[in-house]
């Protein structure tokens, strides 16, 4: 499977990316779980905003910006994706959810464009 295309504007950091372009399946015994579960699991993907320090592009320690995405409940084929964008202190200023990769993706680069709207 292949990573879904996200366009990244300058300044960001991809800590971890499993973002990928496929749907859940479900498995053959009916229990309401996911067959390809390594997709659907509450780490996905998780971005930082990076500042500019004496010239350098860094990861801040204070005042960071998170874009972190992951699939709750993890592994449940009744599940959704759940996209925020959090401070250091993992206080939430935006989320979105949805079963829709294509629209999680367009959320999360509209964010990482304007992410204080």
């Amino acid at each position: 499977m292949s990573l879904i295309p996200l366009r990244i504007p300058m300044g960001y950091a991809v800590c971890y990316n499993k973002f990928s372009d496929v749907e859940p399946v479900p498995c053959k015994d009916s229990d309401g779980l996911i067959d390809n579960w390594g997709y659907f699991t509450e780490d996905i993907l998780q971005i930082v905003k990076m500042q500019i320090k004496d010239g350098e592009w860094v990861i801040p320690k204070e005042n960071k910006v998170i874009l972190d995405l992951g699939w709750y409940p993890d592994s449940s084929l009744y599940g959704h994706y759940k996209l925020v964008l959090v401070n250091e202190h993992w206080e939430v200023i935006r989320e979105k959810y949805s079963n829709n990769r294509f629209e999680i993706r367009d959320t999360l680069e509209d964010w990482m464009n304007n992410p204080f709207v």
